[in-house]
């Protein structure tokens, strides 16, 4: 899996795919030890996920504030990585134009692997909507152009 090289930090009232990918990413790294429940993966970065996020940071040595900047995002990363083959994950949510993120920034590159030739800036633009399209149409998916789990597994195939 490879660590994401777009970060938006996030906190409480922070909302998308990049939430759902820390909800996903909490709830995989979690061990015997943890002690907070898994959180609803929803893509809404409510007060159980800003629990789960600064039990993580304790836990990890980070600076306890329940939000997610660059040291928090590679930590989680490390650790969900670690636990998990190293394999990306469906961030637990659709991904749909105007949205952006880490997770959408990851599906493009994704797309630009199986042939699409995209800006992986991590927007969900016109652009990225019709290459989700295009391969939707090669894979005999809907062609919706929403990254769903069955078209995010087609891609990470």
């Amino acid at each position: 899996m490879a660590k994401p090289e777009y970060y938006a930090a996030s906190s409480q009232g922070s909302a998308g795919p990049d939430t759902a990918l820390i909800q996903t990413w909490l709830n995989g790294s979690r061990d015997p030890c943890t002690h907070f429940d898994p959180v609803t993966v929803d893509g809404r970065f409510g007060s159980d996920t800003a629990k789960a996020v600064q039990e993580f940071q304790l836990r990890n040595n980070l600076k306890a504030d329940g939000k997610v900047g660059p040291l928090t995002w590679n930590a989680l990363h490390t650790k969900f990585a670690a636990a998990n083959d190293g394999n990306e994950r469906y961030p637990g949510i659709a991904i749909k134009s105007g949205q952006a993120g880490a997770a959408v920034q990851s599906a493009q590159r994704q797309l630009n692997r199986k042939g699409a030739a995209l800006n992986a800036d991590g927007r969900f633009g016109s652009k990225t909507t019709s290459a989700v399209r295009s391969f939707q149409k090669a894979n005999s998916l809907p062609a919706d152009g929403v990254i769903g789990p069955d078209t995010w597994s087609a891609l990470y195939r």
